[in-house]
């Protein structure tokens, strides 16, 4: 009997990740899932959810679940894409990328490590020192808590001016 195991290198595992942007002014938000590449780079699927802002809590956090898990590795195709061919501006059909920035804030998830767990949620403040506003939740907590969290985190980047 050795006293060495062989161990299979296991692939690496990734944390998993998405984008919400979430517009009052419309009253939409968009959901988009990642895909990382072997470089580690992550980017937008092509597919992107679009809900009304008044949704209500369930369905919001059942629809986050589901894009987190879409989450896959894929090589990006096109090395030379530009502001224009992101998937979200695109889905919001709006008519330049600076209107886009304006109207949307963005609210990231990822997990916390490898084993996805937890969702650390990262409300972007557009603030110029970079403060933003980060929570966490467990990535099997009831769908309508998720979804609550969420539009909390969203009315505090209406509301919180730290420019």
């Amino acid at each position: 009997m050795s006293l060495f195991k062989v161990f299979k290198k296991s692939e690496k595992e990734f944390p998993k990740s998405l984008a919400i942007y979430i517009s009052s002014a419309l009253g939409k938000i968009l959901i988009a899932s990642h895909y990382i590449d072997e470089s580690w780079l992550r980017y937008e699927q092509e597919e992107i959810e679009i809900l009304n802002l008044d949704c209500d809590d369930e369905l919001l956090g059942a629809s986050i679940k589901r894009s987190f898990n879409l989450f896959t590795k894929k090589n990006l195709a096109n090395k030379k894409r530009t502001l224009k061919d992101w998937s979200s501006y695109k889905a919001s059909k709006l008519k330049s990328v600076k209107e886009f920035e304006e109207k949307y804030f963005k609210i990231s998830i990822n997990g916390a490590n490898e084993a996805n767990l937890l969702m650390v949620c990262e409300a972007d403040m557009k603030s110029v020192d970079n403060i933003n506003l980060t929570s966490s939740i467990s990535a099997f907590a009831d769908n309508q808590k998720i979804g609550y969290l969420i539009k909390k985190l969203n009315t505090l980047q209406n509301k919180l001016d730290l420019e």
